[in-house]
């Protein structure tokens, strides 16, 4: 699916509220097993042919014609078979109403695009809907909302119906008809030209909306055509849905009505998706960066009902499986390690990272363990480094690699540490990283080892960040993460604070794991010297001071 246009229509159906009418063919009922018109049509013949002692060997609809000496329509099938009002209704039942068998499949109920647009429709976003089906999914799909749309399937109701302009509630205009009504507009020539009334009606829609079509082909629909064809232009944009390749006719009215073609995979996916899209907007009040802003309402979406369990684990792997390539893509460490190119392989790193930071403070704040645990396989998988044949680097410049999972390590340690997420903490603690990584190409290695601590002295540090700091890989992460928290401190203390207990809580299970790159020693930072600080100004009421004077009791809810 053309994500980038359906962005497009996401963000006008936002700007624009209610101004958007959709057009919704048999292609919108299709995963209900609804059947199209004319397979009803062939179905009506066959059993006709049956209660007459026949067997139609190919094409029902020449049988009917040879017969009959007219073409099949569904008032003269429904006259040769049941004589009632009431027998039309149950004979058409069986294409539109769920057999027991059928029920437990989950067929002929609203699918998810009717779901999604029962949503759009309650939320204010459509107000007008027309459709050339016969079922009642998208007005079952309402009453599961809560809504009871006005709902017009044949000529005669328009002028009973409240005008559009004044209507309060949706509009859903069945254009041929209502399968309960036994009224249908099924031949050519009723598809052809429509009634006056009716086609004023449509005229007048078209001319006062932008138009959305989805299911629809315009195949059969001549008379329609020509009505959107001879309306005059909306103020509005036209979006034309097509799966595959756009047929000619569909082609020629995205031309006319100066639209655009809208390439998807199926209803389903497109109106979920732009439910999705615009209820994220709503929620952020997009206006920029529209993209982003998008990404992480719709990850706090996913966070808050165990229904967006599969969409969330494939935006995380999605963000995953990019930020790796990106990384993995620059991966080349052939060259002298220096500040300028420090500077560029960590501007790349964040880049790559910076949705996943945020998305990451996200899920340990609102979510459940199992949303927390996938970060700690991205975090492997970051630290993963294919070997290539051939290859060759300048020593320490390998250390360029560990930029992006050091980063979301760290992040992930402040928010846990804050949120008081230490089980889930632990667990990712407790990772190891198999072979090739950017250490070893033959040996799998903790975690921790890989990103606990730092593989260049405080000489290089100090060098590649232009400072002279007495712990510059500690002072590096406080500062590079301090803009990600400033929405979840009340002020920076507070931020510092939390860094500080995570850093010496590393350092500790480091210790305790015996993750020594050299003998037996420990990963130091500005913990050490703002404890002596704190003690020194008598601030024994600092979180950090609080920390190791109740070691104890956070050491027992730590092994909770």
């Amino acid at each position: 699916m053309k994500i980038e246009r359906l962005t497009t229509l996401a963000f006008s159906m936002y700007s624009n509220k209610g101004a958007y009418v959709l057009l919704l063919g048999s292609g919108i009922s299709r995963s209900a097993h609804i059947p199209t018109g004319w397979e009803i049509e062939t179905c009506l013949i066959e059993q006709l042919a049956a209660a007459e002692g026949e067997i139609i060997k190919e094409d029902a609809h020449q049988w009917f014609k040879e017969k009959y000496k007219k073409e099949a329509s569904y008032s003269s099938l429904l006259e040769e078979l049941v004589q009632t009002p009431t027998e039309r209704v149950q004979l058409m039942k069986q294409f539109f109403e769920p057999a027991d068998d059928e029920k437990d499949l989950g067929w002929k109920k609203p699918t998810k695009a009717h779901k999604a647009i029962a949503k759009l429709a309650k939320a204010g976003y459509v107000r007008v809907i027309l459709t050339t089906n016969f079922d009642r999914l998208l007005e079952q799909a309402f009453e599961s909302e809560g809504i009871t749309p006005q709902v017009i399937s044949h000529e005669a109701a328009i002028s009973q119906a409240t005008p559009l302009v004044h209507c309060q509630i949706p509009t859903i205009v069945k254009i041929n008809g209502d399968y309960i009504d036994c009224q249908f507009r099924n031949t050519t020539q009723e598809l052809d030209e429509y009634p006056p009334i009716m086609k004023q009606y449509l005229k007048r829609i078209f001319e006062d909306y932008g138009l959305i079509t989805c299911g629809w082909s315009g195949e059969w629909d001549k008379g329609l055509i020509n009505i959107i064809s001879e309306s005059t232009l909306p103020r509005y944009n036209s979006f034309f849905a097509t799966v595959g390749i756009a047929k000619e006719n569909i082609q020629d009215l995205s031309r006319l009505r100066h639209g655009e073609l809208l390439p998807i995979s199926g209803a389903d996916a497109m109106f979920s998706e732009l439910w999705e899209q615009v209820s994220a907007l709503n929620e952020n009040h997009v206006n920029k960066n529209m993209g982003h802003d998008i990404m992480i309402a719709k990850f706090k979406m996913y966070l808050s009902s165990n229904q967006y369990d599969i969409e969330y684990t494939d935006m995380l792997d999605g963000l995953g499986n990019n930020a790796y390539n990106t990384i993995i893509e620059h991966a080349q460490y052939n060259f002298q390690l220096t500040q300028d190119s420090f500077s560029k392989y960590l501007e790349i790193h964040k880049t790559a990272i910076s949705t996943l930071l945020e998305t990451a403070i996200l899920a340990v704040r609102w979510g459940k363990w199992f949303h927390v645990k996938p970060f700690g396989d991205l975090l492997v998988k970051l630290c993963i480094k294919p070997f290539r044949n051939g290859e060759s680097f300048i020593e320490d410049t390998q250390y360029l690699h560990a930029l992006a999972p050091m980063l979301l390590f760290n992040v992930m340690g402040i928010a846990c540490v804050k949120y008081n997420r230490f089980r889930e903490l632990d667990n990712i603690l407790r990772l190891s990283v198999p072979a090739p990584n950017f250490i070893d190409i033959a040996r799998r290695r903790p975690l921790l080892y890989l990103l606990g601590g730092t593989h260049w002295n405080y000489d290089r540090w100090n060098l590649l960040m232009g400072e002279r700091y007495y712990y510059p890989f500690s002072i590096f992460f406080l500062e590079e993460l301090r803009p990600l928290f400033k929405d979840y401190f009340i002020v920076d203390s507070e931020y510092e604070n939390t860094f500080y207990i995570w850093e010496h809580m590393k350092s500790l299970i480091y210790g305790y794991n015996k993750c020594y790159i050299l003998s037996e020693s420990f990963p130091l930072g500005e913990f050490i010297r703002r404890e002596s600080m704190y003690k020194v100004r008598g601030n024994e009421e600092e979180p950090y001071m609080i920390f190791l004077g109740s070691a104890d009791s956070l050491k027992n809810e730590w092994a909770q």
